[in-house]
């Protein structure tokens, strides 16, 4: 998709893309499986999620399902505070109850305990090839990811939300890797691939 300057025109252009996507089974399967495999390679002991929202990939089936074998990662989701536009991660379970949180997306009921995820999955709105993201503009993980640059992060994302171009502004983060139906993006794509060592 041809990138635009404007970037709330561009994420409305996104979303209205994403909203009409055919075949959202076969693409949110394919999705998975490519997640279920960077997850078997990169083994991370915590995962920071997300509850999908707006038409996104959602990864809490896939997680719940890994969750359930010996050795899982430990999981987390977001929990937002908008007066302080800070973010930070709930340790959460599958089966666990969520709540409609600001912004109408859900988070742990419990959000007492915090947990400082080693992976995080990031929703994109839209993306460049190097790893660099269109999110819905609040800023969110941008400041989460501020000074943590030990975290591992992944963008979820489909075939059709890649960008040509897209200018990044100071606060952005490309992230290390970014995973749709049938490609893998940035930096550490490359763990992706046949040849790749687990």
């Amino acid at each position: 998709m041809p990138a635009s300057r404007d970037r709330v025109e561009l994420r409305r252009e996104l979303l209205a893309c994403r909203a009409g996507l055919t075949q959202r089974d076969a693409r949110d399967a394919a999705l998975g499986a490519a997640l279920r495999r960077a997850l078997q390679r990169l083994r991370p002991a915590s995962i920071g999620a997300y509850c999908a929202t707006r038409g996104e990939f959602d990864p809490l089936p896939l997680l719940a399902e890994i969750g359930a074998t010996a050795g899982a990662p430990r999981l987390a989701l977001p929990v937002v505070d908008p007066p302080t536009r800070g973010m930070r991660f709930a340790a959460w379970r599958p089966g666990e109850a969520l709540r409609s949180g600001p912004y109408g997306i859900a988070e742990p009921q419990c959000a007492d305990t915090t947990l400082v995820p080693e992976l995080l999955l990031v929703p994109c709105v839209g993306f460049v090839d190097i790893g660099l993201r269109l999110g819905y503009g609040g800023g969110y993980y941008d400041r989460y990811l501020a000074g943590r640059g030990d975290v591992f992060t992944i963008g979820l994302a489909f075939d059709a939300c890649r960008l040509d171009e897209l200018h990044a502004e100071p606060h952005d983060h490309l992230l290390d890797l970014i995973l749709t139906e049938t490609a893998a993006y940035g930096l550490q794509a490359a763990i992706m691939s046949d040849d790749s060592q687990p």
